[in-house]
Formats: C-alpha cells, sequence, structure tokens
C-alpha cells in the first residue's frame, strides 16, 4: 500500500515539472525583442578602409616631398661646393698665367755691375772659388794666382803657365783677358755663333765670360785649378762673377 503511494508522488511530481516546462515555455515567448548593437557595418567597413587608404596615399606623398627636399639640398650643397672649387681653380690658372706674364716680361738688368770700376775681384759660378784680377783698361784684365798672373803662350813652355806679372801700361797680350757680360740667352747663342735652342737652359744670367786675346780661349776653372780652354758657354766652369771689390783671396 505505501508503495502505491510512492509511484502516485513521483507521477505527481513528473506531471509538476512538464508543467513547469510548459509555463517557461510561454514565458520565453512573450519576451520582447531586441535589437543587438553592430560593432561595424559593411558600409563603415569600407569607409575606414578609404581613410586608411588615403592617409597611407597621404604619407606616401609627404614621404617622397621630404626625400625631394632632401636631395635637392644636397644637390644644392654640392653645386655650391663646385662653383666655389671652379672659381678657386680658375683663380689659380689667372695667378698662374699672370705669372708666366710676369716671367716672360722680366728681362735681366744690363747694367747690374758698374760699368765704370774695374774688375778687381772673380768669382767661379761654378765653385765660388774667388781670383783677383788686376788692370789698366776696362776690357783688358789680368788673371792674378800666387801672386803671379796667368799667360797664355809668350814665354810658356805649354799653351799656358804662371809667369810675374806684366806691371807695365804697355804689354804683350799674353797676359791679358778681354771680358764680355752675357745678359740672357741670346747674348750667349750670339757670342758662340749657333741658335737660342742650342744655349743650355740651366744657365743662371748675367754672367761674365774672359777670353786670351792671344787665342780667344775662354778663362775655365775645375777642381784642379785654372786652365784656358775652348769657349763653352753652357760650361759652368767659364762663368764668372765680377766685383768691383778687392780680395785678398787668390786660387792656391
Amino acid at each position: 500500500m505505501f508503495i502505491d503511494y510512492i509511484y502516485l508522488l513521483l507521477i505527481i511530481i513528473v506531471i509538476c515539472f512538464i508543467v513547469f516546462l510548459i509555463y517557461l515555455s510561454y514565458e520565453y515567448r512573450t519576451i520582447e525583442c531586441f535589437d543587438m548593437p553592430v560593432v561595424n557595418t559593411l558600409s563603415n567597413i569600407n569607409y575606414n578602409t578609404y581613410n586608411v587608404s588615403e592617409y597611407n596615399n597621404a604619407f606616401d606623398v609627404s614621404y617622397n616631398d621630404l626625400v625631394t627636399e632632401i636631395q635637392n639640398r644636397d644637390v644644392s650643397r654640392d653645386n655650391l661646393k663646385n662653383i666655389q672649387l671652379y672659381t678657386k681653380i680658375n683663380q689659380n690658372l689667372n695667378d698662374t698665367n699672370n705669372l708666366k706674364t710676369l716671367k716672360n716680361n722680366i728681362t735681366p738688368s744690363q747694367n747690374i755691375y758698374p760699368i765704370d770700376k774695374l774688375i778687381k775681384t772673380i768669382k767661379s759660378k761654378y765653385n765660388s772659388q774667388y781670383i783677383s784680377t788686376f788692370s789698366n783698361d776696362m776690357k783688358k784684365y789680368g788673371i792674378i794666382l800666387n801672386d803671379k798672373c796667368l799667360t797664355v803662350n809668350g814665354l810658356c813652355k805649354d799653351e799656358f803657365c804662371m809667369l810675374d806679372c806684366q806691371n807695365n801700361l804697355y804689354t804683350s797680350n799674353s797676359q791679358k783677358f778681354n771680358t764680355n757680360r752675357i745678359n740672357s740667352k741670346s747674348d750667349a747663342a750670339t757670342f758662340m755663333n749657333v741658335s737660342t735652342d742650342k744655349i743650355s737652359s740651366k744657365n743662371v744670367y748675367p754672367f761674365n765670360i774672359f777670353t786670351s786675346l792671344v787665342n780667344n780661349n775662354c778663362l775655365t776653372i775645375s777642381n784642379d785649378g785654372i786652365t784656358v780652354e775652348n769657349c763653352n758657354l753652357n760650361n759652368i766652369k767659364q762663368q764668372w762673377e765680377i766685383s768691383p771689390d778687392a780680395n785678398i783671396c787668390v786660387l792656391k
């Protein structure tokens, strides 16, 4: 009898549960629908995509403009440097041309030596050796070596020798040397009777040469001493500086 009551109770519970479910189903049907907010519509997405593309294009344009401006500034700076360098080069070329013009216009002074004075000392351009001279004539000089005079022929057994100086006004030509002032390559070429291209570019002007009145050979100095040799104005051993001042130094 008791078991029947339990079954009956269970049937009642099941029925109540079913009723409850029906009730819930009815309640959900009566709930009003509400709109869910849309985060972003397709149109908005398209709009935003357009804006991003526009911003990208604007950025690209600005970036390209900036790069172009930087390149233009670099080019302008380089052009300015090139212009400055070009100006300096032209200035240097003008200075060089001016120097060349000045050099070409320079002519050796023809009267450095006082022409109204006798030569008393000569100095070799080869080894800077000083030699004393004497003369009673502006063009004719004796060469003094160890208190004797260089003599060409005369009483010499050889072509030249050292003899006592002839101090008289009227003497033989054996101890007399004529001098010529060489102021330029043209003078040297004229004296040697050759074209100027035969004259050494190493010559430093002016200088004097001394030629024997006996044989027209030139006074020449070397490390071995004094000689008289054929004239060659390209030979620095025959080139002399002159001075009106006496010098006690003579070739030993």
